[in-house]
């Protein structure tokens, strides 16, 4: 049966010496190991498609759950090239996808955390905005949409130290919309703070035993 989707580049790797293999999450579909035959001989550059933080549309053949499915076509939904053209940017974008490929399950669907991933980098891609500020958002939103969110209003559900500066930081965050968010674009607010504190909150939840490198890519240019 051949599935069509939307779908956000997670990953990829080169397999042989012209296909890869991708991991996806898709809208319907939830997050899926693909392998795209010849990709470097197919018209319309799949490589330069299926990448990430590409936003793509995609035509698979189903196989049973668990396997690797096999790409019939792909092409661009956003292609995110400002995104591209920035290294916070980019960096943000990509720490996005790694924390989604880290948490999610193999095919469980998520609309919430699809649209929330889209949302952000549609930002990041067309506004000018500080990309650790999306990206503080992003955490947030996904422990909520994950079902793990701490009342934020009492101390003692939270379960780690955290001090009241960015407790009330958080709060506002949490009762932001995305298209609200220049409202937050404060350079005074060290959002890296609210970074690692949600980093150490989803690797005690999720119990993640990897590293995301690409938080630690943020850090260095952050702090030079």
């Amino acid at each position: 049966m051949i599935i069509h989707t939307d779908g956000i580049v997670l990953n990829r790797m080169k397999y042989k010496n012209t296909g890869l293999i991708a991991r996806i999450f898709t809208k319907d579909e939830g997050k899926i190991s693909i392998i795209v035959n010849g990709a470097s001989k197919q018209k319309g550059n799949m490589f330069g498609v299926i990448e990430p933080p590409n936003i793509i549309k995609l035509n698979y053949y189903q196989k049973k759950i668990g396997s690797l499915q096999i790409c019939k076509e792909a092409d661009f939904i956003s292609n995110n090239l400002n995104i591209k053209k920035d290294i916070l940017k980019l960096s943000t974008a990509l720490a996005i996808v790694e924390i989604t490929d880290k948490t999610l399950h193999e095919n469980d669907i998520n609309m919430d955390i699809y649209h929330l991933i889209d949302d952000m980098l549609g930002i990041l891609n067309n506004q000018e905005i500080n990309p650790t500020l999306v990206l503080s958002y992003f955490l947030l939103h996904m422990i909520h949409d994950l079902g793990f969110m701490p009342n934020l209003n009492k101390d003692q559900n939270i379960n780690m130290p955290i001090n009241q500066k960015i407790q009330s930081i958080l709060l506002k965050l949490n009762h932001s919309q995305p298209n609200e968010l220049y409202q937050l674009n404060n350079n005074d607010i060290k959002w890296i703070d609210i970074i690692d504190f949600l980093e150490n909150y989803i690797m005690e939840h999720v119990q993640l035993t990897q590293t995301i490198k690409s938080l630690n890519m943020i850090r260095n240019i952050v702090y030079g």
